[in-house]
Parts: structure tokens; sequence; C-alpha cells
């Protein structure tokens, strides 16, 4: 028998396919597409038999005698019901005590927040079979894995507003700003300027909450009032909520904190909010990656984020450990009925963006591209000044800008240098993306790090590729 039976109207059957489709990817689902012989004795058998029944009401539905016909079946043979609204329609008469999830506005995205309430309620009920997969497009615009190379005014070779320039110039699809560089007092017009265009221009722009600069920089006077600052007149596409960098031991206690965060970021933009989740600090040094595994799944669970984001170093403190924390945390949110987005913030070396990428992060940001210089032939980071080293792989490179950036007296040094490495990091993320469609990410790994490498690496982190 079936874990999920589904009642519908024939008129409303090319949208219940779709989410025939989504449900089946984490439970056997019955529907009458698949009745092979006798009509009414299958469904009776089925939904005797079922997990749950889920039943949804339209325009249609609630006017069918078939329909409340199976309900009721489904009320004799005691099976939980899950009500479902397609249209906003009310359940037929008789029906209306059960609690109705609404899919009114849902846009057929696997990832659309009413689905993923619907899918977790269904949990409740009928916990998850099996772990639903990757998607390949994350809000219909971010391909998965996606790379966001950062700006910072901290530790960077390029201002804020020129490192957007940049990457608008040379088409870099997504980029993350701190909010740090968009208050007041750090003069940001020409930065705001440039963001406006780049989005203009189709990039995706992610805002962080200045947290990283200001804890670098031991600020204790950033505060959530300075994010709000940061907002005004900024063009932008998603904001991570201001974060508790020291957040409580306790995994209950910590997620709730971090959702009356995002709460509270809301009232200040219209954007959709993303939470961050920070590892609790232990007494001896490290970090607690128990509570960090329990706190994203319980932030997870709730509130059920686009992303989810967690800050690479708190993630162990070697990138063989970080693999293995990367891999639980992964595990662990395979129990819920749908596939949830990891960001690492911080990770923006080739090596750890291709191992953590394998162990079920999604999305990472990091200023490597503004602070050192790829070898593109060999996937290796080098000093930033030993750019005069690789001007050879520019002169023959992918991007028409890189090339013309290079000849051009007018782009300096340090110009030159960051559209060689965008350059890099365009096609490194396609070549990953691509590693992942076709299931080669043990492959595509190897060929970055070498044999050596990837054979103790497959030592350390034994379940890695399996």
């Amino acid at each position: 028998m079936a874990d999920i039976y589904l009642i519908y109207a024939r008129e409303d059957r090319a949208q219940v396919k779709k989410l025939f489709e989504f449900f089946s990817m984490s439970w056997s689902v019955w529907w009458d597409q698949l009745i092979q012989q006798r009509f009414a004795a299958e469904i009776e058998e089925e939904i005797s038999g079922a997990g749950c029944v889920i039943v949804f009401w339209s325009k249609f539905s609630r006017l069918k005698d078939t329909v409340t016909d199976e309900v009721r079946l489904a009320q004799k043979a005691s099976r939980p019901i899950v009500a479902v609204t397609l249209d906003g329609s009310e359940a037929a008469y008789g029906f209306g005590g059960y609690s109705c999830s609404d899919l009114s506005a849902w846009d057929e995205r696997p990832d659309h927040g009413d689905l993923r309430i619907l899918a977790n309620r269904v949990n409740t009920i009928v916990p998850v079979r099996m772990k639903p997969g990757r998607p390949a497009v994350l809000q219909a615009r971010l391909p998965l894995p996606t790379l966001f190379l950062s700006t910072s005014s901290f530790e960077t070779r390029l201002k804020p507003s020129e490192a957007v320039k940049a990457l608008n110039l040379a088409r870099y699809p997504s980029l993350l700003v701190s909010a740090w560089d968009l208050v007041d007092r750090r003069k940001p017009t020409a930065l705001k300027s440039a963001l406006k265009e780049y989005r203009e221009n189709g990039g995706f722009v992610l805002v962080d909450s200045g947290n990283y600069e200001s804890s670098r920089l031991t600020n204790k006077r950033w505060r959530p009032v300075d994010l709000i600052e940061a907002l005004a007149d900024t063009s932008y596409d998603r904001l991570f909520c201001f974060d508790d960098m020291k957040p409580d031991r306790k995994p209950a206690k910590a997620a709730a904190a971090i959702l009356a965060a995002v709460e509270r970021d809301r009232g200040a933009t219209k954007a959709h909010v993303l939470p961050i989740v920070h590892a609790a600090k232990l007494p001896k040094g490290g970090h607690d990656i128990d509570m960090l595994i329990e706190t994203v799944f319980a932030v997870a669970r709730e509130l059920q984020p686009e992303v989810i984001g967690v800050a690479e170093r708190e993630l162990g403190a070697g990138l063989f450990q970080r693999c293995r924390t990367m891999m639980a945390i992964r595990a662990k949110l395979g129990e819920l009925p749908f596939y949830q987005p990891i960001h690492l913030l911080g990770t923006g070396n080739p090596w750890s963006i291709a191992v953590l990428a394998a162990s079920g992060a999604d999305t990472f940001d990091g200023l490597e591209w503004c602070r050192v210089v790829a070898d593109i032939e060999n996937d290796r980071l080098y000093h930033f000044q030993h750019y005069d080293f690789f001007t050879y792989q520019t002169g023959v490179a992918d991007s028409d800008v890189a090339r013309s950036a290079l000849l051009d007296d007018k782009v300096d040094f340090a110009g030159k240098a960051a559209f060689h490495n965008i350059d890099y990091y365009t096609n490194f993320m396609r070549d990953l993306r691509e590693a992942v469609t076709n299931e080669r990410l043990e492959a595509f790994v190897a060929e970055r790090i070498g044999k050596a490498p990837i054979q103790q690496l497959k030592r350390e982190v034994e379940e890695l590729f399996r």
C-alpha cells in the first residue's frame, strides 16, 4: 500500500500530476492513474491501506460526488486526511472541519514555501521514505551549486564599488555584499549605484549582515539597526538576518533566537530574509558540532527557508572534519520531506568548494577572487602579486572582458587579476554543476586536487563518494 493516496477532480489533473511527481520524490504515492482493472475495488483497497489521504479541494472537486465519496471512504477506514485547497475554494459541505493547506499561490516550483509547509505536514503523519535530491535550480534563477563572489572593504584588493563594477562588466551572475559597507558612515553612494546597475543587468545580489567585518575588527557598535540602515536605497534580492555570533548551546533556544531574528528583520524589507546558524563555542576551544547540526535541522523544520547560512570555519578545524560535519548536516536534513539548501559562508577556495559540494553544501561565498590569483591550469591559488606568472592564461581566457582588460593600460594590476579570477570561477562553477548533473563529482574533485590527495580524502572520509 502507498504512503499517500491523492483525491482530486479530473479538471485539476494537470496540477495534481505535478504534485504527484513532487511527493513521489520522498514517498510512495497512489492516484487513480495507476488503476489497472477494477476501478471501485482498487480505490477502496488503496484508500484503506494508505498512510494518509490528501484531498485537493477546488471549485471543481468540491462539487464532485466521486471526490466526496472517496473522502468518506477514508473517514470510514480511519485514514489521516490532509486537506488542501488548490484555488482558495472551501471544502465540500460536511468536510470543513479539517485544517486546510493553501496552494493557491503555488507557482509549481518544488522549493515554494507553501508546498514545503504541506510536505512538512505530511511528514508528521508519514515520515519520508526517500531523501529528496538537490534541485538543479534555486528560486528559478540560481543554478546549484552556486558561488557568490563576495565584496568587502576589509582585506581585499578592490573597493566594493569597483568589485561590483567588475562583476557587472564580466556578467558574473551572483554576488554577496556586506551591509558593513552600505551604512551611511561608509559613504556607500558609489556602491549602491553599482549594485543597482548590476541587478538591472540580471545579477543576483545577496546582502550579508556585516557581522563578519564587525567581528574581525572587534567593533562592538555593530547592531541590528545598522543592518536595517544599510538596506535603505540598496538594490538587492535576498538578505541574511543579523546573526547571533554567540548562540545558546541548547539547539531549541538557539533556533528560537534565529527565528526571532528573521522575523524582526522581515519588518524592514520586502525581500526574503535568510537565517544564519552559528555553532556555539566549546569551553576548551572549537565549536559544538552536535549543537550546530540540531539547530540547523530545527530552523529548517520550523522556517523552511530558501537557504540556511552556516560559517565554514565553524564546521571543524580542517577540511576533512568540515566535510564530515557537512555530511552529518545533510544526513540530518534528509529526515525532512523537502531538500533544504545550505550556504557556506566564507568558502571561496576551489578545493573547499568542490569537496564541500560533494559533502552536501549548495551555495558558497568567498573573497578569494579579489585577494589572490588563480592558476587556471592547476586549480591552485597564489599570492595576488604573482599574477605576473599567469597573464599567459588570461591571454587565452574564455572571457572577452578578461582578455581585453589584460591589454588595456587603463585597467590597473588589481583589475586585470580580478577579471582573470572571475573567468576562472565562472568556468569552475560551470564544470562543477556539470559534474553534479552527470554524477561524476568524485572525478571532478580528483581532477582538481590530484591523485594522492583524493586517496587521502577517501580514506579519511569513507562515505563521501558512496
